[in-house]
Parts: structure tokens; sequence; C-alpha cells
């Protein structure tokens, strides 16, 4: 067979996956964090580009979302072309077009719109320099003055110990390349396990490696094989990445997940201080990932920004609205961070998610609701990015246009509903309010389905579809009846119908 693929995997397609971050609205509020203005963040037309889509579920979510937005969605694989295609004819969406292209073709074509926004999810470490080289070429010629670039790649130092293990991997699978990715993944996972039960010094030298294996086991196998066993890898230094898209006229603005931007959850006093006195934008990075230990990155760049006043930031901070996409009961004020398990204050925290609880809200409109003198404006602010980072809030697009924004949303989160009973791979629907998506699981999917057509048992209905779609329930070891099956599943709606559909209802979902 050709190797078409240029050393990708190709016999197995990508997981269907959303990335929050790379939702317009949010990288247009990330750069607000940075005192910046950006395009994407009050509803406004622009084109969007999403290279390297893969199964094109964030594309097509941005698309069902923001119908005034021009989405241009491009992949190498023609799977993942034809996949994302069919979804986005079944929700009827006319403002994005899915190309089956590599990048070097991409970066020839002279067709090609103006971008606001290019978005690299998951990409730039997995190809080879002349498809970078390409990239940069794109991103330099198609990318409007002002536009934002998100990138996400493997990172240094995190990977160091990893890499040459991971090598290995590689190499084992390229001398044998009649191999499928999936045995190819078996074999290599035990010959991991193999070095490490015969003593070998690698694992003592980087003991970490075997902790990142642990953890990588965990994900999906289609996953894993696109990760562990594509021929060109690089995991990058902050700075070796700045200077390839420098070459493409970009500025690094800043992370794309915004608890990245609350130094006091990430470093130590001390830490901050030595942080405090590395002015050059290039080795401060650098630094925080070494302090960190860095494994992926999520960085926005910007070709060409001005600052904003502080007076005018602050009236756009004002002005954004945001809303809770997680129950506010399951809020936990503790979280994991480079420091270990981190404690935020109750009395800062508290009072902004009861506020938002009503419902989208503005942060003036918060702010008109807190107690007099809860907090000042720094904590206030950096409780939004650290909720926001956590995924609890996000901002959220200007109510004018939200009845548009409602009839694309419920068309592709109707197509995606009705794949509810054949494949249990699409777990996101479309928000009208974020402009984003909402992880919704397979079960409350049918669930919500059959309230809409009006099925008088949806319990019975929702059991027997559990178990013909190969669900095991046992208790104790053993297997449960079809009444204690019916049972279960009747204790999961009603979980469902006390606390995920208010919340789907808030963000306009259900």
């Amino acid at each position: 067979m050709a190797d078409w693929g240029s050393g990708y995997v190709i016999d197995t397609a990508y997981v269907h996956d959303f990335c929050r971050v790379q939702v317009p609205a949010m990288l247009s509020f990330a750069a607000l964090a940075k005192g910046v203005a950006a395009p994407g963040g009050r509803g406004e037309p622009l084109h969007y580009c999403d290279l390297g889509c893969g199964q094109g579920l964030t594309a097509t979510i941005v698309a069902a979302a923001n119908p005034n937005i021009a989405v241009f969605a491009a992949d190498f694989n023609p799977t993942h072309i034809a996949g994302a295609r069919s979804l986005a004819h079944a929700a009827g969406l006319d403002n994005i077009v899915f190309r089956e292209a590599d990048f070097a073709e991409l970066a020839e074509d002279a067709e090609l719109p103006e971008f606001d926004v290019i978005a690299l999810h998951g990409v730039y470490s997995w190809i080879g320099a002349e498809h970078r080289k390409a990239i940069v070429a794109l991103i330099r010629r198609r990318l409007k003055p002002g536009g934002l670039v998100y990138v996400s790649y493997d990172a240094m130092p995190g990977w160091a110990g990893m890499a040459p293990l991971r090598r290995l991997m590689v190499q084992l699978q390229v001398a044998q390349p009649q191999v499928s990715s999936k045995r190819a993944l078996d074999q290599a996972l035990a010959l991991a396990d193999g070095l490490k039960e015969a003593g070998a010094h690698f694992y003592r030298m980087y003991p970490q490696a075997a902790v990142q294996l642990e953890r990588l086991r965990k994900l999906p196998a289609s996953y894993l094989a696109h990760e562990l066993l594509t021929r060109d890898w690089q995991a990058f230094s902050f700075a070796d990445l700045a200077q390839e898209l420098a070459d493409a006229k970009l500025t690094f603005l800043g992370s794309a997940h915004l608890t990245d931007h609350v130094d006091r959850v990430n470093f130590t006093d001390a830490q901050q201080a030595l942080l405090a006195d590395l002015a050059d934008p290039l080795i401060n990075e650098t630094a925080r990932d070494m302090i960190i230990g860095r494994q992926f990155r999520r960085d926005i760049f910007a070709k060409g920004f001005t600052p904003m006043a502080p007076m005018a930031a602050r009236e756009r901070w004002l002005a954004t609205r945001f809303v809770l996409t997680s129950p506010r009961d399951d809020i936990e004020l503790t979280f994991d961070t480079p420091l270990g398990r981190f404690q935020l204050r109750s009395e800062t925290y508290r009072p902004v998610i009861e506020a938002f609880a009503a419902g989208p809200l503005s942060l003036r409109e918060v702010v008109e609701r807190l107690p007099e003198a809860t907090m000042g404006w720094a904590s206030l602010t950096d409780a939004i990015k650290v909720l926001v980072g956590q995924g609890h809030l996000a901002p959220a697009l200007p109510p004018e246009d939200e009845a548009i924004r409602r009839t694309s949303t419920q068309a592709f989160n109707a197509a995606v509903m009705a794949r509810a009973k054949e494949t249990t791979e699409l777990r996101y629907l479309a928000s009208p309010v974020t402009g984003g998506g909402i992880r919704v699981d397979p079960l409350t999917q049918l669930y919500m389905q059959a309230k809409r057509k009006g099925i008088a048992d949806p319990a019975a209905l929702l059991a027997s579809l559990a178990v013909a779609g190969g669900e095991r329930f046992e208790k104790d070891g053993q297997k449960l009846s079809a009444d204690d099956v019916r049972a279960e599943i009747s204790g999961r709606i009603a979980a469902i119908d006390a606390r995920v559909l208010p919340l789907l209802g808030r963000l306009g979902v259900a």
C-alpha cells in the first residue's frame, strides 16, 4: 500500500473530539485577558479556518453555533472529510466548506479567502518540517493583519523523558509496515513494558516516562495510535516554535488555557519573583515551562496587535457576557495545579458562581449583584479566568442574534442525536449561547429525543437500547435483571432531569 500519509497513521481514523478553546469567542476572550481586542467575541462575521481538522467536529460545531461565520476546514485524510461533510449536510449547514488537501496545496491556493482566525489543534507536533513550512507560508499569505492563530503542541521539557521511548515505538512500527496501527500499538506498549520489566536503566533515568505512559494508556486506542506512532513528531521548546512562526509575522499573545494567565495558582512566590525579572517574553515563557515541566501548550499568536488602554479593556470586560457550563452544585473549589491541589477561596468564588446561576450575564450585571466590597477588580477577573479555564464558565455571545443561532444549533443537534442509536462517538451538542459545544453523553441525547417525541415510558426504551448497544449492567459481579436495568436507567434519567437539563436549558441546547 502506498504511504500517502507521509508517515502519519492513516488506517485508524482519529477520535471525534471537540476543542473548546479554539472557539472564536474563547480565543477572543483569551486575547482580552491579555489586554488585546481580537475578532470573535461579539458575534461579528468573520472567516475561520481549521487546519488539520480531523473528524471536523469542532469546525462543524463552530459553524452551527455561529451561522454568520464562514468556516473552512481541511484535512488530508479523505475518511475524515467524508464523515465531516456527511454530518454538516445532515445539519443543513451552508456556511462550512470541507476540503481534502495537504498543507502545501493550501499554501499555493490563491482562491482561499483571508482568515481572521486560523486554528491548528493537535497538528504542529505531528508533521514533518516541510509540512510546517507550508503551514507558515499559508499563515503568512492568508491570515489578516490583526488575525489570530491558535496552535497546540507537545512541549519540552515535559516530553524529554518520553521522547526516546516514543522514538523506539515508531521504529518498531516502521520495521513492519504491513502491520495495522492497532497491532503496532499493542506491540509498542508491550515493548515498553518489557524494557521496564527487564530493568532498563532508562526508567531509572527518566522515572516520569513510566508515569506518562500509564496516563496515555487510559486514552482511546484511536487517539493513542496517532499520538505515539506517527513517524514525524517533535516536542517543541516554546522559543523554537515561536521562531518558526515568526516567519509568518506572528507574535505570541498568550495561552488559550485561561488558568495559565493566573500566576498565583501555578507558581510559588519565589518562582513569580524569578519570572518577574525575565523581561524577554521568549525566555520568560521557556522558564515557565521549565518550572512547571509542561507537556502540552495551547498558544495564541497574533499577526500584529495593539494593546487596549486600561479603561477600554475594563469596559470590554464589563460588557462581556458569561454563562455557567457546569451545574452549579458540581463546581468544586479545588483543582490540581503545578503546585499541587489548590484551594480557591469560597468567599471570593461562591458569590460569582451564584450570580451566574441565574443564566447568562454580563460581568457588569454580575458586579451589580455582588455584595459591596466582595473583591477588587484583579481578584474578580482572576476568578473569571480560573472558572473559564476549569471549564465551569464560558464567554457568551451577545443576545441579539441568539434566535438565528438557535435555529442553526437545533438542526445540528438533531442531526447528532439522530445518530445516538448507532454510535457513541458524537458526545457534543452546539450551544447558541456560547458559540461552542457542550458535552452531552449518548444516554442524555437519547432521552432528549424521547421527550421531544412524547414517548410515554422513556426508561423502558432507553434500557432496551442500552442493552442492545452492548452496555453491561452488573452489581457485585452479577448480571442485572431486566427490571433492575430499567430501575438503573430510571435513576440516571432522574439525575438528568434534576441536574443536566436545567444546565442545557440555560445554554440553549435543551
